[in-house]
């Protein structure tokens, strides 16, 4: 992988859900933003065999999700139980690691993959109050297994396994949304030749001032499509939508999907990325898993030319590795990243 900017400061977690929390982490704006009923609404679900059949409802259905949600729900995704749930566990294990053998993977100066935390620029800026686990995972070649743990024994095959399943199903689904935006499949499709797949799997211990705190800072994904595995059945993922924040409620077995800011990009805002946080619980642990699908090194993000044959370009073009820099520069802030590439109107 080419070399990025990364923060000059790594933390880890020493999070232990106790009473006390250490005034690092606490942020107690996050109880004030409005949050939505939850009963009001859901996000879209669909179908993935249905897709697959060239079913034209379920597309359709599709088209509207991405133009209206930005996020939904893929069941029937076909990726088998004994891979799902062999991550599932693989994750939980680890994390259950002692402190000193997980700081084994440790995220290193200089780099972006290992155990800790990303996006943390000086000593005394706010954390958020989880722990995560970034690996490169596809293509195999841009894998560090020295970042990969060797524990528990199984947690490399499974991830293995797991982010191929889910590779392709994110180049299926992108092949259909650019069905339904008029393209042709590879227009996008030719950009993910051997593109690039990173994996972040998240875990959140509970905290008793859970409304002080904030698991993940409010902010829109970078990549093409982005892929969510709930682990365990706790929430904790909120979308802004009208103004407010909305909680989803995940599916057993299903991914959530949600459009990324490169792909907001290439359609010249018809589809849009979407800001999402994640909050936590007071007495249980939170873990999910998100697989990130990009382009590969050598593409150009910038609004395709079939989009824009009789539009002005709303975003600037620049290159796959400069676009990386760009969105790990900064803390994580709304979609502050992608107003930054945003061509200003005169």
């Amino acid at each position: 992988m080419a070399s990025l900017p990364v923060p000059s400061v790594q933390a880890v977690v020493s999070a232990t859900g106790g009473a006390d929390v250490p005034p690092r982490y606490l942020r107690p704006e996050a109880a004030e933003d409005a949050v939505a009923d939850a009963g009001e609404d859901q996000v879209p679900i669909i179908d993935y065999r249905m897709l697959t059949m060239d079913h034209g409802e379920e597309a359709a259905r599709l088209h509207r999700a991405c133009q209206d949600w930005g996020f939904f729900q893929l069941i029937n995704h076909g990726v088998p139980d004994d891979v799902v749930e062999g991550l599932k566990a693989s994750i939980q294990e680890f994390f259950q690691l002692p402190a000193e053998r997980k700081k084994q993977f440790a995220v290193e100066r200089g780099q972006l993959e290992g155990y800790g935390q990303l996006f943390v620029f000086s000593e005394d800026q706010k954390l958020d109050w989880g722990d995560m686990l970034y690996l490169y995972t596809q293509p195999p070649k841009d894998r560090n297994m020295r970042f990969w743990p060797d524990q528990p024994a199984n947690f490399r095959s499974t991830l293995d396994k797991y982010s191929a399943a889910v590779k392709d199903i994110a180049d299926s689904l992108l092949a259909t949304m650019a069905k339904n935006l008029g393209l042709k499949p590879e227009v996008i499709a030719d950009k993910c030749v051997g593109g690039i797949q990173s994996v972040r799997m998240n875990y959140y211990p509970p905290c008793a001032q859970a409304d002080k705190v904030v698991g993940l800072s409010p902010h829109s994904d970078a990549d093409l499509l982005t892929l969510v595995l709930q682990v365990n059945q706790v929430q904790g993922l909120q979308i802004k939508r009208n103004g407010s924040w909305f909680p989803v409620k995940p599916l057993e077995g299903a991914f959530i999907v949600n459009i990324g800011d490169m792909f907001e990009i290439f359609t010249n805002g018809r589809y849009r990325s979407i800001e999402h946080r994640a909050v936590v619980d007071t007495k249980e642990e939170r873990l999910s898993v998100a697989a990130f699908h990009s382009p590969n090194n050598h593409a150009t993000i910038g609004p395709l030319k079939e989009i824009t044959v009789n539009e002005d370009e709303a975003y600037k073009t620049v290159d796959h590795d400069n676009f990386m820099k760009l969105f790990f520069s900064k803390k994580l802030e709304g979609k502050s990243f992608l107003d930054r590439l945003k061509v200003k109107s005169s």
